[in-house]
């Protein structure tokens, strides 16, 4: 509430109402009860998960990665790494998540039983942390379930560890879009794929390995778009941040053109 009465105060919010201010709140839960009422401004978000259709945007908002856990495998140089990744699957995490999230418990049950599978319980800890850094410099592909909100650091500890995330979530937005085609080093399967028996398995073992290698030598091309850096280094997940703000200046000083003039309500909104 301070914060908020500093910015209505600054004659700099006051001159375009924020429009021309970005405000970073990648926890999900960032001024969650107060977001109308910094709505203007170009917010920096994990993802849309605990936001309204009326308080977030992907024309005005930028999506930003989460800052990896895991160490980045910088060392990857195996002459074969499909066959050196002996497990198909990789999960290691929290199974109790609220809303998307509660697919994880059911992925439990659906994953069981099968030996190059490696689902497990665990929290956060120092060697929960190096044990998964292992798990997924040994696995083909690294599961991605929706947990309290559709995205979180598992997504990004895969892509540095050169692991091919497998994403189930059917409301996950992703950072840096708009220059990178996710589906060139990630596989997609929507909630209600995911939960049927055995279908994500099957599907994953008819990737060719030839796909696959493609799809790992993309991670490792990619990967540095997701390191955090001081100093910023040209292309490192700052740099793309700065440019991801960039593209949504256009339309945030449309925005405020428009309403210094409108003399009503902006009927745009209001169309059917």
């Amino acid at each position: 509430v301070d914060i908020l009465e500093f910015l209505r105060n600054s004659k700099y919010w006051q001159r375009t109402g924020g429009r021309d201010h970005i405000i970073p709140m990648h926890h999900p839960n960032a001024f969650r009860f107060l977001r109308e009422q910094v709505n203007a401004s170009i917010l920096i978000v994990a993802d849309f998960g605990r936001s309204s259709k009326s308080t977030s945007n992907l024309r005005k908002d930028v999506v930003a990665p989460y800052v990896h856990v895991v160490d980045s495998y910088t060392d990857d140089d195996v002459p074969d790494p499909f066959k050196s990744r002996t497990t198909l699957l990789f999960f290691r995490g929290r199974t109790v998540r609220k809303d998307e999230g509660v697919v994880r418990a059911k992925l439990a049950k659906i994953l069981a039983d099968y030996e190059d599978v490696h689902f497990e319980r665990s929290v956060a800890s120092e060697e929960s942390i190096k044990l998964s850094k292992q798990g997924m410099r040994s696995s083909k592909f690294c599961l991605h379930p929706a947990g309290d909100t559709p995205s979180s650091c598992r997504l990004f500890d895969a892509i540095v560890s050169h692991c091919v995330p497998v994403i189930i979530s059917d409301q996950i937005e992703l950072p840096f879009e708009d220059e990178l085609d996710y589906s060139e080093f990630s596989v997609f399967f929507s909630t209600k794929e995911a939960l049927k028996p055995s279908y994500m398995v099957e599907q994953l073992r008819k990737v060719p390995e030839e796909r696959w290698v493609k799809m790992w030598n993309k991670l490792k091309n990619i990967s540095h778009h997701y390191e955090f850096q001081n100093p910023p280094k040209r292309d490192d997940a700052v740099d793309m941040l700065w440019r991801q703000i960039r593209h949504k200046i256009p339309f945030s000083i449309l925005d405020d053109h428009r309403t210094r003039r409108l003399k009503i309500p902006d009927w745009w909104g209001k169309r059917r």
